[in-house]
């Protein structure tokens, strides 16, 4: 028993000791490392406090700016941020830092650099912090994959055509509120009246939220808003004290409230969003507000592709949350402030009252000078350049908006003053509601700064890779040169006998087959393939091509059927995999999707689970240890082998009793490779392995590869409808518009090789086991080879053909070059072409305000977020 409590209390100090280090690393060792590396790259702040940071000077600062109001200006960010800006002004404003808490926080002013931090979400993501959640979620917190999907649900509910049927909900709150008015003006002495006009306009705002998204009045989400607004407060006094993991779960009475609220708040959207649901579900849906067509939406995706495509219930209920409080806080808080500038400012109230296009450039002004978001912020997690400086994993980045908006250098002399003119030719695009507002009070009253009136602003949640030559990388333990230079890549890519494809015994739970062999096997399986990739052979394909392609454009037809007008939009995505998987099944095996549909959901689970097993360091052996992923890989190779097998055992025995139709891939393989066998003998041949091995490759690589460059061929003609037109009028525009697209999104974005002797490569000498990557995209988006447009979408570069437009170097190799150059490219182009010139007679199409430009490496350069284009019939 003695020992028993021994090894107890020797775990207990382990697991104290691991714990205490891992406080230790957090709260010291990790913040000390960050600040040695901003300041070696001549980044100045204070030096790292234990835990608190600069939280005491912050904290200590903005208790005594909040004490006492300003005088009139919009010179208002030694209040609103008077530690941030103490810190810009003492160090310039130049690479400056600040430590919230153990985290550092880099300001950065470089508009190039905000363009670069905001346009690159997947990189610059928001800081999480687990007291958000206590208000709300919903888009605006997430990041990646889930803000796309939320984004592409949630944005039918943003389009014009429904903000424009939201008037006249905007309009009677605006009523409302200037009835309240008159009921105030009447009991009153003369014609004016003071008014603290912010509850009002809380109330307003609040009220227009409720009517617009949820249909209801301001008296039935009165509950909610109270609720919110008590947590916003509570929120802040937290995000303003040191943050402590854990300290969230300790009930003190704060977060005991804030339990509670949390709850409440919950149930009470709730309560709306199921009575919601019966009302669609009883067909007695209205769809003329927010919710309504967040719901609308979200149901026809889970219909159309799963549940996981579409929103759980707690994810709506979070978004109606952001709903109530970003609806109204933004609208309110921009309305006040406007009000506030033209009470001191009645020549401009006067211009917005005689004409209204003024008030948007008003609105705009007052945006600039009180932001609803005067910083924002961001974090990285792994190292990452920007501009000239390198910033390392775990550090914060604030975008000090509020500065930038009064920065001298950028506005010119009068930036802190309120001057609407400057926006007279710039953005024209206000909010309906928020220039109804306005406007409506403007043409009911005049008015002007009380002497009450405290200038006081203050922030609740709103204001309320290595280049050039010679140069390697490391993957794992495994050096990898990049070569650039066109002659070393046509060695490269003409020589596959001595620079062979590197091997991963991953890769065979996905595919072999010839585009994994070398040497003589791959000799002989490309032998035997050959025969289904001849011209005249694709070219009686073209039916089933055909066939494909007519099943995608009759679903379109029904979907715009059903929709009001003669458009719609669409996520291509999704329905050109359908196509081309159609295509493949067709063209290669005589079946139609359908019947292969349960080979290709398994290839593609397969190949998301091979992806993150390539993503990690390879361990020699750890495919056999029977991890959850290593079994589910094997049970998915089990099935989908035993499926193709099926395939072939049944076209064999065609083959045998005289009733294959020898017209698709597979009938043409196995007759080709039983001829061999009877001619040479069985090592000729393939085995049954070898036929299942390529008929897999065949679904992957076929429909992959026509698939990606359809859905890019389409979304640049999307924004190029100059050439979109081009092609709809002559086809031969098409192969070029082809070749372009392949240029700048090429399938294969990096090709690579491996050495396994000594080997000189041009000038250089390359030792054995060295990897070899050759960077097709790098290649393809150089200036120096096409030109200073290189990066930009210009078909017209390759008017003569591919060898003109590269000036035959080895500098375009989007299905590779050489021996090894991809078998399946003629049946690719020829299916792309058929498919886009069919899609073209039918449908103009451009991008939806609801794409999201996202590339990435699957197997191909695929669209993460997919491809939401708007389409409407042609009237050729």
């Amino acid at each position: 028993m003695e020992m028993l409590y021994n090894i107890l209390a020797l775990i207990f100090a382990v697991l104290i000791s691991v714990y205490t280090w891992k406080v230790l690393n957090m709260v010291w060792f990790i913040p000390k490392k960050l600040e040695k590396s901003l300041r070696q790259q001549g980044f100045k702040g204070n030096p790292y406090r234990f835990l608190f940071g600069d939280f005491k000077e912050m904290t200590t600062g903005s208790k005594e700016a909040l004490s006492k109001p300003i005088g009139f200006s919009a010179d208002v960010v030694p209040r609103i941020i008077p530690f941030i800006h103490n810190t810009v002004t003492n160090y310039n404003g130049q690479n400056c830092f600040i430590w919230l808490g153990p985290y550092p926080a880099v300001l950065i002013s470089d508009p190039e650099n905000i363009r670069e931090i905001l346009s690159k979400s997947y990189i610059f993501q928001k800081p999480y912090n687990p007291l958000g959640k206590m208000l709300a979620q919903g888009l605006a917190s997430y990041d990646t994959d889930k803000w796309a999907k939320h984004r592409r649900l949630i944005n039918p509910a943003f389009q014009m055509d429904k903000i424009k049927n939201m008037l006249p909900s905007f309009y009677a709150s605006c009523c409302d509120m200037l009835s309240t008015w008159e009921n105030v003006i009447e009991p009153s002495e003369g014609q004016s009246f003071e008014l603290d006009v912010w509850p009002y306009l809380q109330t307003l705002t609040s009220d227009a939220i409720s009517r617009t998204a949820f249909g209801s009045s301001y008296e039935g989400g009165r509950k909610i808003f109270e609720l919110q607004k008590e947590q916003a407060s509570l929120l802040m006094k937290s995000f303003l004290s040191v943050f402590i993991p854990g300290w969230r779960f300790v009930p003190t009475k704060t977060n005991t409230r804030m339990k509670k609220i949390l709850k409440d708040v919950n149930l009470l959207v709730l309560g709306i969003i199921k009575k919601r649901m019966k009302a669609i579900e009883e067909g007695e849906a209205s769809n003329d507000d927010l919710l309504d067509t967040l719901l609308e939406s979200n149901l026809k995706e889970i219909k159309q592709h799963g549940n996981k495509f579409g929103m759980s219930l707690e994810d709506v209920i979070e978004e109606c949350k952001l709903f109530y409080t970003a609806g109204q806080e933004t609208t309110s808080v921009l309305l006040v402030w406007t009000m506030i500038l033209l009470s001191k400012h009645l020549d401009w109230q006067a211009r917005a009252r005689e004409e209204i296009r003024q008030v948007t450039m008003i609105l705009h002004e007052v945006l600039r000078l009180y932001p609803p978001g005067p910083l924002l912020s961001r974090t990285i997690h792994k190292e990452t350049e920007l501009g000239d400086i390198t910033l390392p994993a775990g550090v914060q980045i604030i975008l000090p908006a509020i500065l930038l908006h009064h920065d001298c250098n950028i506005w010119g002399d009068d930036a802190k003053e309120f001057n609407p003119e400057r926006f007279s030719e710039g953005v024209l695009k206000a909010t309906k509601g928020q220039k109804m507002a306005l406007a409506m009070i403007l043409q009911n009253y005049t008015f002007e700064l009380s002497p009450s009136y405290a200038h006081a602003p203050r922030t609740v949640i709103t204001l309320q890779p290595q280049h050039g030559q010679n140069s390697f990388i490391w993957v794992g333990p495994y050096p990898a040169v990049l070569i650039s230079d066109p002659e070393n890549i046509r060695e490269v890519l003409s020589k596959s006998y001595i620079f062979q494809k590197p091997y991963n015994p991953l890769g065979k739970m996905l595919a072999q087959g010839l585009a994994t062999y070398e040497t003589d096997k791959w000799a002989k399986h490309k032998r035997l393939i050959n025969p289904a990739f001849q011209m005249e052979k694709i070219k009686n394909m073209l039916p089933s091509f055909y066939a494909s392609c007519c099943d995608m454009l009759s679903t379109w037809e029904n979907i715009i059927i059903t929709s009001e007008g003669q458009s719609f939009e669409l996520d291509v995505w999704p329905y050109l995999q359908t196509l081309t998987s159609d295509a493949i099944s067709r063209t290669a095996f005589g079946s139609s999707y359908e019947e292969g549909r349960k080979i290709f959901e398994l290839q593609r689970e397969q190949v998301s689970l091979l992806k993150k097993s390539f993503l990690s360091v390879f361990i020699p052996g750890w495919r056999f240890v029977p991890t959850k992923t290593n079994t589910r890989m094997k049970k998915i190779l089990k099935d989908v082998n035993l499926l193709v097998l099926g395939i072939i055992k049944k076209r064999m025995k065609a083959i045998e009793e005289g009733e294959a139709s020898n017209d698709d891939l597979l009938d043409i393989l196995l007759e080709s490779n039983l001829k061999e066998i009877k001619q040479h003998g069985n090592k000729f041949g393939m085995s049954l392995e070898d036929v299942i091995e390529e008929c897999k490759l065949f679904y992957i690589a076929g429909q992959e590869t026509t698939s990606v460059l359809l859905v890019w061929t389409m979304i640049l003609l999307s924004k190029h409808l100059d050439w979109q037109a081009r092609a709809r009028e002559e086809v031969r525009q098409v192969t070029m518009i082809l070749h372009e697209v392949l240029r700048l999104y090429p399938p294969v974005s990096l090709l690579s090789r491996t050495i396994h002797k000594e080997t000189e490569l041009g000038d250089i000498t390359l030792p054995a086991g060295v990897q070899i990557i050759l960077p097709a995209i790098l290649l393809h988006h150089d200036c120096n080879i096409w030109g200073d447009d290189a990066k930009d979408f210009n078909p017209e570069r390759f008017s003569e053909g591919v060898l003109k437009a590269t000036k035959g170097q080895s500098t375009y190799f989007p299905f590779g070059l050489g021996p090894r150059e991809c078998l399946g490219q003629n049946f690719a182009m020829f299916e792309a072409k058929m498919a886009l010139a069919m899609i073209l007679q039918n449908y103009t199409f451009e991008l939806s305000p609801s794409y999201s430009h996202a590339p990435r490496i699957v197997i191909a350069l695929q669209p993460q977020h997919g491809a939401h284009l708007i389409f409407r019939k042609c009237n050729i």
